[in-house]
Order: C-alpha cells, then sequence, then structure tokens
C-alpha cells in the first residue's frame, strides 16, 4: 500500500483523446457567459478529468502573437472570408467525418498555429459539441483566449469546460491558478472568488480517490493567507474522505496541530468546549486531579505559563486523539478499496479498447461500493468508471439501472449524456431510454427518442419494430400500420421487404383481426419473393388458424404456390407433404386427395432423377444447394393440425429468424411405389 501512496499525482502532459461514438450534431456551442453553480449538478457530480494521448504535431508550439480584426465588428461571412487558407481543407475533413479525431487534431493544431481567433473559436466550438470530455481542449482553448487578452472569455471557456466535466481535478486547477493569475489581489472580492472556487471545486470533484492534489492545493493556500481555523476545517473534511494520500494528509494534519496554537486554528466556540472538556475530564481522573479555580471555563488567557503550556499539550493530544479516530476508520475503508484503485490502469478517456482484466475491475468495484459504500461515493464511482468505459454500453445501462432507486432525474441525465455523447449509434441504450420514458409516462418523449435514432441509423429492424410495439402499446393501431406498411415500401431488398411483410402480416391478423388484409399483404409479398420458404410458411399459419373447412380452399391455395412455385425441391416435396396430410385429414374431396399424392410421387421421383444427376457429375444435388444457401429453408413444425410458428430470441444482426425445429417428414407414412 505505501508504494502507491508514496506515488505522487502529479499531473500528466495534456494529449488529446476522445471516443469514436460521438454525436454529428452540426449546431455550434453557444458562447454566451454561463452562470453555473457546480455544487447543485442533478447527481452531485459528473465526468472525472480525462488524461488524453499524444497527437501529431503541427509545430503548435511556433505560434505567434498577431493583431486580429473585432469580430463583432464583422459579419460572419466576412469573418469566414478571412481565415487561413488551409482552413476549409482541414474543416472538410472533421465534417464528413466529426468522427475521425485525427481530423480535430490537425486542425486544432492549425487554428492554434495560425493565431487566428475567429477560426479557433469556431473549430474549438463545433469539436466541444463532439468531445466536451477530453479536458486538455478546454485548457488550450482558455489558453488561447487569454494570450489574446480576452480574460472575460478565457474565464467562460473554464467555466464551460468545468460545466461538461466537473470531477476534472486538473481543469479545476487550471482553473484556480486562472483566478490568480488574473483576478486583482488589491480587490477585497478576490480571496473569497478564489476561496468560492476551491469550494465548488471538492465539492464536486474531492470525493474522486485521487483530488488529493486539489486538497493539498487548497490547505496551502488557506495557509498563506493566514487562515489556520480554515486549514483546520478542511482537514476534518479530508481525513473522513478515502483518497489514495490519506496518510500523508494525517501526518500534515498532525504537523499542523503541533507548529500553532490552539487558540489560532481553533474557532473560539471548539476552544471553550475542548477547554471544558479537559477540565471535566481532569476534574475526575483521580485524587492528583484537583480542581483548580484559577483556570478559566471561557476563553480568557491563563496567565500561569506553566498551566498555558500544560493546557496545550492537553489541547493537542486531545485533537490529534480524536482525529486518529477517523483516521483509523478512514484506512480502513481505504484499505478495502485498494486493490480495486491500484488495478485501475486508465482512469481517462480513451478511443481505445480496455483489457478484460480492466472491465472486470471496474464491473466488480462497482458492485462493492454499490453494496458496501454510500449513495455519493457510488455515484462518483460510476462517474469515474463511464469516463474510462465510455464506449461499454453495458456500464452506463447499470448506472442507469441503479439510479432508478435514487433519482428519476438522475436515471434521464444518464442516458441523456449515454446517448446524445458518447453512444450515439448503439440501439440498445437508446431503446432502454424510450422504454424509460415510456414507463414514466413520457410517450412522445419515448418516440422522439426512437425516430431519432431510426434517422441516424437507417434499415435498423430492432428500431422499426419497437416503434411498431410503442404505438400497438398504447392503441394507435393504424400508426402501427402505417409504420410497418412504410418499411415494407422503403425496404432496401426484397428479403427486407418479406421481413417487414411477415410482419405486417402478423399485426394485421394477430392484433386487428383482419385476415383478408393479412392475406393479400403476404400473397403480394410472394409475388415478390417466390422463394422464401417464411412468407409461405407464415401465410399457412394465418390460414390454419381459421375454420379449416370453410378455408380450405384458401388452405390448398397456399399450398398449391409453394408446391407450383420456385422453391428447392425439397422444400416443395415438404409442403406437398404437408397437403397430403391435410387432405387426409381435414379434406371434403377425395379426388383432391389423390390428386395431391400423384403429384407428391412425382416430385419424389424427380428428386430421384436429379440425385442421380448429381451423382455422375452433372449437378449439385439440389438440397447442398438449398442447405448452402439458407440454412434455415427446411425448418417448420406442425402439431394437432395447426402450424405452430416459433420465433426465435430476435437477432439483431440480420433480420428476425423463425425457428422450426424439424423439417416434415411424412415419407414415413406416405412412401413411394
Amino acid at each position: 500500500m505505501s508504494a502507491m501512496e508514496n506515488n505522487t499525482e502529479n499531473t500528466e502532459e495534456e494529449k488529446p483523446t476522445a471516443s469514436n461514438e460521438s454525436t454529428d450534431n452540426s449546431a455550434e456551442t453557444a458562447t454566451e457567459e454561463q452562470q453555473m453553480d457546480f455544487s447543485t449538478e442533478i447527481i452531485g457530480v459528473t465526468e472525472m478529468e480525462q488524461s488524453p494521448d499524444s497527437s501529431p504535431d503541427l509545430n503548435a508550439e511556433n505560434m505567434q502573437e498577431s493583431e486580429i480584426p473585432d469580430i463583432e465588428s464583422l459579419q460572419t461571412t466576412d469573418i469566414e472570408a478571412g481565415f487561413p487558407p488551409d482552413f476549409d481543407k482541414f474543416w472538410k475533413v472533421v465534417e464528413d467525418n466529426p468522427q475521425d479525431f485525427t481530423g480535430w487534431v490537425y486542425l486544432l493544431q492549425y487554428v492554434e498555429q495560425e493565431n487566428h481567433l475567429p477560426a479557433a473559436r469556431k473549430a474549438f466550438d463545433r469539436f466541444f459539441t463532439h468531445y466536451p470530455y477530453c479536458y486538455g481542449y478546454w485548457k488550450k482553448y482558455a489558453d488561447l483566449e487569454k494570450r489574446h487578452d480576452n480574460v472575460k472569455q478565457s474565464d467562460e471557456v473554464y467555466r464551460r469546460g468545468l460545466q461538461a466535466i466537473p470531477l476534472s481535478v486538473d481543469l479545476w486547477i487550471h482553473y484556480i491558478n486562472f483566478l490568480k493569475e488574473t483576478l486583482d489581489p488589491a480587490d477585497p472580492e478576490t480571496n473569497s472568488t478564489i476561496r468560492g472556487t476551491y469550494e465548488h471545486a471538492v465539492l464536486a470533484a474531492g470525493t474522486d480517490f485521487r483530488s488529493d492534489r486539489l486538497w493539498e492545493m487548497y490547505i496551502n493556500w488557506e495557509n498563506e493567507q493566514g487562515n489556520l481555523r480554515e486549514v483546520t476545517s478542511i482537514y476534518d473534511r479530508i481525513l473522513g474522505i478515502p483518497t489514495q494520500l490519506y496518510s500523508h494528509h494525517f501526518q500534515r494534519f498532525k504537523e499542523h496541530i503541533q507548529n500553532n496554537l490552539p487558540r489560532e486554528f481553533l474557532t473560539t466556540e471548539q476552544f471553550v468546549q475542548l477547554r471544558r472538556e479537559l477540565a471535566s475530564v481532569n476534574g475526575h481522573s483521580g485524587e492528583d486531579a484537583q480542581p483548580d479555580d484559577d483556570l478559566p471555563s471561557g476563553a480568557e488567557d491563563i496567565t500561569d505559563p506553566a498551566k498555558l503550556i500544560t493546557e496545550i499539550e492537553n489541547m493537542r493530544h486531545r485533537i490529534i486523539e480524536i482525529h486518529q479516530e477517523m483516521f483509523n476508520h478512514n484506512e480502513h475503508e481505504v484499505s478495502k478499496r485498494w486493490t480495486f484503485e491500484e488495478a485501475i490502469k486508465r482512469p481517462y478517456f480513451h478511443v481505445k479498447p480496455l483489457e478484460k482484466i480492466q472491465l472486470k475491475n471496474w464491473k466488480e468495484y462497482l458492485e462493492f461500493e454499490i453494496e458496501n459504500g454510500t449513495h455519493e461515493r457510488v455515484v462518483v464511482l460510476f462517474e469515474r468508471c463511464v469516463i474510462s468505459c465510455a464506449l461499454y454500453e453495458d456500464f452506463w445501462i447499470k448506472y442507469a439501472k441503479y439510479m432508478e432507486n435514487h433519482s428519476i432525474e438522475g436515471v434521464r441525465h444518464v442516458y441523456s449524456r449515454a446517448c446524445t455523447i458518447h453512444l450515439p449509434k448503439k440501439p440498445m441504450v437508446h431503446m432502454l431510454w424510450a422504454a424509460f420514458e415510456e414507463q414514466q409516462g413520457n410517450i412522445d418523449e419515448a418516440r422522439r427518442i426512437l425516430k431519432t435514432f431510426e434517422e441516424c441509423i437507417l434499415g435498423l429492424a430492432m428500431i422499426r419494430l419497437r416503434r411498431v410495439s410503442l404505438e400497438r402499446r398504447h392503441g394507435n393501431m393504424e400508426d402501427a400500420e402505417h409504420l410497418l406498411e412504410e418499411a415494407v415500401r422503403n425496404a432496401k431488398s426484397v428479403s427486407e421487404s418479406s421481413f417487414y411483410a411477415i410482419k405486417l402480416a402478423r399485426h394485421l391478423f394477430k392484433v386487428q383481426k383482419n385476415l383478408p388484409k393479412a392475406r393479400k399483404v403476404l400473397s403480394e409479398a410472394i409475388e415478390m419473393d417466390k422463394e422464401n420458404t417464411k412468407l409461405y410458411l407464415n401465410l399457412l399459419e394465418m390460414e390454419y388458424s381459421g375454420d379449416l373447412k370453410q378455408n380450405e380452399e384458401n388452405i390448398l391455395s397456399c399450398f398449391d404456390k409453394a408446391v407450383n412455385g420456385a422453391l428447392s425441391i425439397k422444400m416443395r416435396i415438404t409442403f406437398s407433404q404437408r397437403k397430403v396430410e391435410f387432405l387426409e385429414d381435414f379434406g371434403s374431396d377425395v379426388k383432391k386427395l389423390l390428386d395431391a399424392y400423384d403429384e407428391h410421387q412425382a416430385l419424389l421421383k424427380e428428386q430421384d432423377s436429379l440425385k442421380r444427376r448429381a451423382e455422375n457429375g452433372s449437378e449439385e444435388p439440389d438440397e447442398k444447394k438449398m442447405l448452402t444457401d439458407d440454412p434455415t429453408l427446411a425448418s417448420a413444425q406442425m402439431m394437432d393440425g395447426d402450424m405452430q410458428v416459433n420465433q426465435a430470441a430476435y437477432n439483431y444482426n440480420a433480420w428476425y429468424q423463425y425457428n422450426y425445429q424439424n423439417a416434415w417428414n411424412y415419407g414415413q407414412y406416405y412412401h413411394a411405389t
């Protein structure tokens, strides 16, 4: 443990990182000044700081200060007309593909190199609509404004960055240093402004395990101001928070107590209370301890030097004793988390996948904290986790599920960040967000989420079907039907059209009880896709669901379409076998039964002929073609005269598949002669 403890947290070199799952949002970030209270975030804290990775070098350090035009006096077109010559070239790369992070790196380094403020503002503002969690670039942007003597704009950039990543210890430290450099020391409000910023910082990021540098900085600043009581108050807080350098803080606290007088580092109330406590203890500690009427009970000074020294030492001893108990408890909490913390190798945001052992560690750490920690610590850990694991939707989903027991708005906030920033192209988290909003009664919002995602990722069946089911659940049957009809019309392939046709027909038949319309949909689909076995199977399923006697002609018509159609010989035989059995079990005309039997025998002979030709090397067996082309074609199951179509689990990587467990095998009943 000591090895890690002694490893002080030096600020890492700023290197750009970002997610490759970014939102393609063309709106530029507004640049008006924002009033923020970092301590009242919806869930207290949000994203942790990022340690960006190294980026290509375009000699960004060789920037020269130059005079720039007053942009407020120019029209936008005039400003852009004066952009550096290669700006459009770099800009087009990221505009065409906002997920090209390297392209962003080159663009930002180019505008810095050119020292062109309007171009830099346009580039940085657009960049942060896609990658708001790269703290290093917030710092670059703020420095750029400061170099042009735009102190107010620089302050605004820092505030925007801290609003985006309040858990960034590094960005807080940069911002506080910026305030110290730019605020007027003679202004009586300066110290209160800096102290307020420190307070915002420790409230937002102070519970992070690696927040020690921020606490140390706060303590040192108060010491420089001579505010010993404030120093004591800060130590009272940090000594109860499990952090990496917890032991170092306790040692410094003891030095603080030993090197200063209690009257200087305690408030008057604390001093009097401690004096009375010690007097009470001494009054009951034995025959050697006699009440001393000369000792004051209030805040008055003790005139006797010997008694004064004794009291001071007793007070110091008692204060350290009290805090020793706090330290022991905190050390126990740190020890429980140490292994998890030590296993975190990449606490910052990066596009590269994490190792499995890292993902496992985060999962186990979260489970531990949920089981043993406070709500605040759980939230902070989740926030740290979804930075390192920003591209893994499982962690975002786990976070949202956890928040369901604590804050509805918190759940919404988590889903919103995941879907609009980090995972704009992940369907599952969008579907869960929509389901959450639907549970809350926000039907329009659920509808908007699904529609917006479908417009972003075209042709995803699972989203279209979720939109259909949403409308169906809320009684909008016509809207559900129209969505499926639209999907059939806009399908990019015949197989996709058939897939949606099956869904539409089942909706019309099962939900709207409109068999003629459902039959028409499937019949039209069969005309377009004559080799699709699933279309015939679903049509048969619907026909079998009605009155078999009254529906006999429709059932036979469906069989005839399959037997005489363009299906493989094996599937035609399968349907032929089923037709014979149907007529045997339910048919009203023996002639039709005999004709069907003869037709079936002819198909069997045709199959034998094809096999013999294949054996002679002239043609590949038809059934092998069938198995090669579509492994699901020969799958169907008939039970008790009804077709039981068993839909398999959704397979979102392709189209929904139907899983027919056993092929029809009626050869055991009807033998060829």
